[in-house]
């Protein structure tokens, strides 16, 4: 990508092009998630940053971490890694998560009573993700994969029961704007995920369990708002 970056790309572009770009993003405080829309510019003025510099960043990151590709994976490929990774996960993991918050909570509430309010809305959120997830999973999910499927065949999908694909996308992209507003409000509740000093080893661990959902989200958002949903939608065009 180097060389090909401006300050009319959105940022949501820019990751789905190369993944390893939203760790400087992340540094800096950029939303490529639910605000991936925006222009690298109107990103950088919403964070009082020199867009310049900003690019400069971009273009000499060189980031040594393995990161998958995943603007080269096929639609069907995509589909899969959401559903067996970020949807697993969160069947598997999310009630341990709020277990432990709930028991941080009760034990240093009294201190710091900021963890009422995480302890709210992360019980908020994970409510509003598995009603998010069971419908991508048990309505729309199926039908894309009908379709990739139609599409590899050379013949038409079975018709969708509101017609286009184009609502129930919409409705997962503004749940999505919903889940990516109460995690940065989780993350100002507490510092930016910041152990206080008086904090045992469990407020530690919940702190490093809520950074890394909250990371692991930004992903999965990512890949459905910038190259899973615009990759159905053009191919439901073309069909």
């Amino acid at each position: 990508m180097n060389g090909t970056l401006n300050k009319g790309m959105t940022v949501g572009s820019i990751v789905a092009a190369d993944f390893s770009k939203a760790k400087v993003f992340e540094r800096l405080g950029i939303d490529y998630c639910c605000h991936g829309s925006d222009t690298l510019a109107t990103a950088c003025s919403k964070q009082n940053l020199n867009p310049d510099e900003v690019l400069a960043k971009l273009e000499n990151s060189n980031d040594s971490a393995v990161v998958a590709n995943f603007s080269c994976w096929p639609l069907e490929l995509l589909l899969d890694y959401v559903l067996k990774w970020h949807h697993r996960n969160f069947h598997l993991h999310h009630e341990d998560l709020l277990r432990l918050v709930i028991k941080v909570e009760g034990v240093h509430g009294g201190r710091h009573p900021e963890l009422h309010a995480v302890k709210t809305a992360v019980e908020e959120s994970f409510a509003e993700l598995d009603n998010h997830f069971s419908k991508e999973e048990h309505v729309l999910f199926p039908y894309l994969y009908e379709m990739y499927q139609a599409h590899d065949e050379g013949r038409q999908p079975e018709p969708f029961h509101c017609g286009s694909i184009y609502p129930p996308i919409r409705q997962m992209m503004l749940e999505h704007d919903a889940a990516g507003e109460m995690w940065q409000h989780i993350e100002n509740l507490t510092q930016h995920f910041t152990t206080p000093a008086d904090g045992c080893a469990s407020y530690k661990l919940m702190n490093e369990q809520l950074r890394r959902f909250y990371s692991d989200l930004k992903e999965h958002v990512a890949i459905e708002n910038n190259l899973l949903f615009p990759g159905f939608l053009k191919m439901e065009q073309q069909q």
